[in-house]
């Protein structure tokens, strides 16, 4: 792994519990991509209550699953879960460098962040 090229996956139950895992993670990655202070915790901030809204939504504590990869221009996490009758109730978001998306793709939901990295 370096500060340009790493991937690595986490498949946790679905328990609000885990929430500070989930942030402690988050956090290396977004530093060891070398973001800015505000950048790091914006988007950890973004992939906890990302996280949360896929363990409300996923049936009885099912597992969700987070995809961290770090690439030159962009740090970012996908997130997924079983789906549920009801979708999360987080929408898609764009904000300068930072950008979050949710869709249902088959019987899962998926939710894709991405920050930008600045050269």
């Amino acid at each position: 792994m370096t500060p340009t090229s790493f991937e690595f996956t986490v498949s946790l139950p679905g328990d609000a519990r885990l929430l500070g895992a989930v942030k402690g993670l988050t956090a290396h990655a977004a530093g060891y991509a070398q973001l800015g202070d505000s950048a790091r915790d914006e988007f950890t901030s973004q992939v906890a209550a990302a996280t949360e809204a896929a363990m409300a939504a996923a049936p009885n504590g099912s597992p969700i699953d987070l995809r961290f990869t770090g690439a030159e221009e962009a740090l970012t996490v996908v997130i997924s879960c079983q789906a549920s009758a009801s979708v999360p109730r987080s929408t898609s978001t764009s904000a300068a460098d930072l950008t979050i998306d949710w869709a249902t793709d088959g019987s899962r939901h998926v939710c894709h962040i991405r920050q930008r990295i600045s050269a």
